[in-house]
């Protein structure tokens, strides 16, 4: 019982902080005045956190609490505080005090639930969840929590997989955009993607003026290879806030789909403009003149990423690709120089896929099967040589 009684005064200690000891006698506030400077300092509180200003945050939020010891957003503002702080031992005191002070209430729960799948402790944040479900088992919250910590484990065989934990979240609550923009990229990965376009697309017709969910609503539409809507969305993201780089990439992508190469090229260079540091628009610039097979073309941007990044992977192998495909077997043929020609491309190829192997990151086997297809391009090319 001491303990206890401990543990319950050390909480009131961590959530009013050290208050003035003395106070005025005569305090004639009503409940509503008390009510209404609860709200008052929980929208300072909101403010600051939305501004990472934690420690105003926590103070105004101590002050609401105090003003409405019940009032279980407040809680949380506090907690979310703390946490940006990355002060996660007060984060834990206060969300298990919200769970004995709020037993019938999913949010401690919930909120224990985050804290433990944000450090990892998997296993204890499931738990919380199922705890919250107990509790309210139309807990949009906790569906959401559920889903996005099984995004970050092997596929599980228990009844509440990803998907349904996404579905249930949305059903539950059809606001929670979060739930909604996760329910439907985790469709985009099992190629369920006309769902992930109503979705979307509902979301969308509901927040005309939401940039989020038009964004992946023109994803979904890039993925599922209807090029023009996903163009048409895209323009209307940008009509919306013209900043976002993804957007000029999903213009490109959609008119590289519609072998629109001039258009494509145009945004991927809106791209170069936008972030000159990025080797990204120069990958997807080389890939797509490698697509149509112009390669020269192609190794130049290459050239321009490894510029940028000599050790890239993705650019080292992209270019050995393009090397060995400059090689055209029948031309090779045709004449001892060609021959001597297309041995000098392939030893460029080969001197890219070993750079892959020396580095021994990613795309290690790629490189080695690329060797061995360049020891059969040669033989292919002139078998009598070999």
């Amino acid at each position: 019982m001491k303990k206890i009684l401990f543990i319950f005064l050390a909480i009131f200690i961590l959530i009013f902080g050290c208050q003035a000891t003395t106070q005025t006698t005569n305090k004639t506030n009503q409940p509503n005045q008390q009510v209404s400077d609860a709200i008052k300092y929980f929208d300072f509180g909101k403010e600051y956190l939305k501004n990472k200003i934690y420690d105003s945050a926590i103070k105004n939020f101590q002050k609401s609490i105090e003003e409405s010891l019940d009032f279980i957003e407040a809680y949380n503002g506090l907690g979310k505080s703390f946490e940006g702080k990355m002060d996660y031992t007060r984060a834990e005191s206060l969300y298990s005090y919200m769970i004995t002070k709020f037993p019938s209430n999913p949010e401690g729960f919930v909120n224990m639930g985050n804290l433990y799948s944000k450090l990892k402790k998997y296993n204890e944040a499931e738990k919380y969840y199922f705890d919250a479900l107990k509790v309210d088992s139309t807990s949009s919250k906790a569906y959401y929590g559920l889903a996005q910590l099984y995004e970050n484990l092997p596929p599980s065989k228990k009844e509440f997989n990803k998907l349904s934990c996404y579905e249930k979240a949305c059903n539950f609550d059809p606001e929670n955009l979060s739930a909604a923009y996760g329910y439907a990229k985790a469709l985009i990965k099992v190629e369920e993607y006309q769902k992930a376009v109503d979705l979307l697309k509902k979301i969308s017709d509901n927040h005309p003026t939401y940039v989020e969910p038009l964004s992946n609503l023109a994803e979904a539409y890039l993925e599922t290879k209807q090029y023009n809507k996903a163009i048409e969305t895209y323009n209307k993201v940008n009509q919306l806030d013209s900043t976002i780089i993804n957007t000029y990439l999903g213009l490109a992508r959609s008119y590289q789909g519609l072998k629109d190469y001039t258009n494509a090229e145009k945004y991927y260079n809106k791209m170069i403009s936008l972030m000159p540091y990025s080797t990204v628009p120069y990958l997807y610039l080389g890939q797509m003149y490698m697509e149509i097979k112009e390669y020269d073309k192609a190794i130049n941007y290459l050239e321009k990423a490894l510029a940028k990044s000599p050790n890239d992977p993705n650019a080292l192998l992209l270019m050995a690709q393009a090397y060995f495909l400059k090689v055209d077997p029948i031309k090779a043929k045709k004449s001892d120089e060609n021959y001597q020609e297309a041995l000098k491309i392939l030893e460029k190829s080969a001197s890219y896929f070993n750079r892959i192997i020396e580095l021994k990151g990613k795309y290690v086997k790629e490189a080695q099967t690329g060797l061995e297809n360049i020891e059969k391009r040669k033989k292919e090319i002139d078998p009598t040589r070999w």
